[in-house]
């Protein structure tokens, strides 16, 4: 039986970047293939040594990077977190050359550690695990766990005991791995438990000395540290859990604030936070809107402000913290000394976490807070200091954005002429702008396509695609020399590329440099076949030397044989994306099997320029439509604000 890890017939369409009909048809026509060794008839498993092998000697796929390679056999065997707790624990403890069923994948580590350095090498393993089907959740963004972080130590020295009761990738425990002493952290699964504790050692800025923890099983129900108090608890608990033992923890110390309902799981872990905080600790937690002003939970979070436990509450964007697609708010407490009793409440909106202006300007706002709350300045639509009396009424409603005075433009009137006047500047070019096409002769449609797999092999084009993704990709910059990267966002918002990537990271066969008359092509077909038509781009001067991000194609197509524009236009037609998808819930786009016209140059150009006003002509309307919906918005404000009156 081969040692080597399974893959199945899924699985090597991933690896080779196709449908799995290719994969069948593979099977079917070449003798070479390689044999099943596991699985069943009708789930066949292969060894992915002989895959990649074979792949390779067929010109199917480029050689990987050693990364790539590496996380290829972690995922291909299964119990991901396992494994991968596995390699941490080994790269941790430095251990000699391994034995046994796994030690091809330790071995791999060991090497890729000795010349990246181990804690390089885990991070960029994790940070594929987080992005994987294998992953518990989505991973809390850099600039969140930095604000928690701060919030949790602003005004006073910085926490050295810190607890995550209910963590699942150790993400904020990370914002204090370089001032605690002490970190500890539960979660449900013990695989994860193993893997967040060996993501905390590894971490490139822990102190050798940090005492980490992270214990398995249910907080509330098992609580793994039941006599300790921290200097500071964060957290990102679950929500919306009915299941949360409200019945058999209904006479625990812990509701100090009140039983929590059945509903309300929420604050079952406010309080269970608040319990495990020193005198005088703090407690920053991620919330769902909901918990800020459900009826049920309205009686303990009466108590949290009687009481002074409750000093802030921001409201945070969506995309700031999983789920992704909430805008959570952020609950700081403090657990009550009894020394002084507090008289208002902050609350804040913030509005745009990759800005460092908010994130500086809500730190500001909280330190002025706590040393006079009641001189708070107050900044309309940002921040408020509120006094408890207005709070504690009959709904006891802690939204931010419900306790803040609504922020008017005063500029309002100079933004509405400024708009008007680049509306009807725009409505008065478009007309000329739209493309004069006459009607085609009787059958002048009917002509022969080729796939472009074999204008590939021609010569007529190069078809490259990117890594499935990027190690240190996004809109904060890497440490060290970056290169500008496009990504499947910059294509939708028809921006040029705006994410950036580690300049070590930017070889070639992973991420390719874009040149000017480049195709570029997102992998995926979205649910809005409009969105696939203007994704598509033709690389220009702004993309040039950019590199490409993940899930994109590039087309790189010979002047001489293929025009850049007639060859974008073919392809921003949704049926051909269509008939060229696979998959279920989320559809692929194998572009090689997308089919283009056979036409002679001359053809090809007019056709190219014709598509080139197209969409220019697309892009300009769009414009008008977006200041159209912003003269209009500007409007409304100002005349209901009295900042605009009605003509005559």
């Amino acid at each position: 039986m081969s040692t080597s890890p399974q893959v199945t017939a899924a699985e090597i369409a991933r690896i080779a970047g196709v449908g799995r009909a290719a994969v069948s048809n593979w099977r079917r026509r070449f003798d070479d293939f390689p044999r099943p060794v596991g699985g069943s008839d009708a789930s066949p498993t292969f060894a992915l040594a002989d895959v990649e092998g074979w792949l390779r000697a067929q010109g199917k796929i480029a050689e990987v990077a050693p990364e790539e390679r590496l996380w290829r056999l972690i995922a291909a065997g299964g119990d991901v977190a396992d494994r991968l707790a596995d390699i941490g624990e080994y790269l941790l403890a430095g251990a000699p050359a391994p034995v046994g069923p796994h030690a091809d994948r330790l071995r791999a580590a060991g090497d890729l550690a000795a010349t990246r350095g181990a804690p390089a090498v885990f991070a960029d393993l994790y940070a594929r695990f987080a992005e994987s089907p294998a992953s518990p959740g989505g991973a809390t963004p850099a600039t969140t766990v930095a604000l928690i972080a701060e919030l949790a130590g602003a005004g006073r020295e910085k926490p050295v005991t810190v607890l995550d009761p209910a963590t699942t990738h150790g993400d904020l425990l990370l914002g204090f791995v370089r001032s605690a002493r002490t970190l500890r952290g539960q979660t449900e699964a013990p695989a994860l438990a193993r893997l967040i504790r060996v993501r905390l050692a590894l971490h490139p800025d822990a102190a050798p000395d940090t005492d980490v923890a992270v214990a398995e099983g249910d907080g509330l129900r098992a609580d793994a540290w039941p006599a300790a108090r921290f200097a500071a608890v964060v957290g990102n608990p679950p929500f919306n859990d009915r299941n949360w033992g409200h019945d058999e923890l209904a006479y625990d110390q812990r509701w100090e604030y009140g039983l929590p309902p059945r509903t309300e799981s929420e604050l079952a872990w406010v309080q269970h936070a608040l319990g495990h905080a020193e005198a005088g600790g703090r407690v920053v937690l991620l919330m769902p809107p909901a918990v800020a002003a459900r009826g049920s939970g309205r009686r303990i979070r009466a108590e949290l402000l009687r009481r002074g436990a409750l000093r802030a509450v921001f409201g945070l964007p969506a995309g700031a913290a999983p789920p992704f697609g909430v805008a959570l708010h952020l609950w700081i407490l403090e657990q009550p000394t009894g020394e002084r009793m507090p008289s208002h409440v902050l609350f804040a909106e913030l509005d745009d976490l990759a800005n460092p202006v908010t994130a500086d300007t809500a730190l500001r706002a909280w330190r002025d807070f706590r040393a006079d709350p009641a001189g708070l300045a107050e900044i309309p639509g940002r921040h408020r200091a509120v006094p408890l009396i207005e709070l504690l009424d009959d709904n006891v409603d802690l939204t931010p954005a419900h306790n803040l005075p609504a922020q008017t433009d005063l500029n309002v009137a100079e933004r509405v002429q400024d708009t008007r006047a680049r509306l009807l500047a725009l409505l008065a070019r478009l007309p000329h702008l739209v493309p004069a096409v006459p009607a085609a002769e009787e059958g002048a449609g009917t002509w022969r396509s080729v796939a472009l797999a074999d204008l590939a092999r021609a010569g007529a084009v190069t078809l490259y695609r990117s890594a499935s993704r990027a190690g240190r990709v996004g809109h904060e910059t890497p440490p060290g020399p970056t290169v500008p990267m496009l990504t499947t966002t910059d294509l939708a918002a028809a921006v040029p590329p705006s994410a950036r990537l580690s300049a070590a990271e930017a070889d070639e066969a992973q991420h390719p440099r874009i040149h000017a008359g480049d195709v570029i092509v997102p992998t995926l077909l979205g649910g809005d076949e409009h969105g696939w038509a203007s994704a598509v781009r033709v690389a220009g001067s702004a993309e040039r030397d950019a590199v490409l991000g993940p899930n994109l194609h590039l087309l790189r197509p010979d002047p001489a044989a293929l025009d850049p524009w007639f060859l974008a236009g073919f392809l921003t037609d949704p049926a051909h994306a269509r008939r060229a998808g696979y998959g279920s819930s989320i559809v692929r786009v194998d572009v090689r099997r997308i089919e283009i016209p056979l036409l002679p140059p001359d053809r090809q150009r007019a056709y190219g320029e014709t598509f080139r006003a197209l969409r220019t002509f697309v892009t300009d309307l769009r414009g008008a439509a977006a200041l159209g919906e912003d003269l209009g918005r500007g409007l409304l404000e100002g005349l209901t604000a009295g900042l605009l009156r009605p003509p005559g």
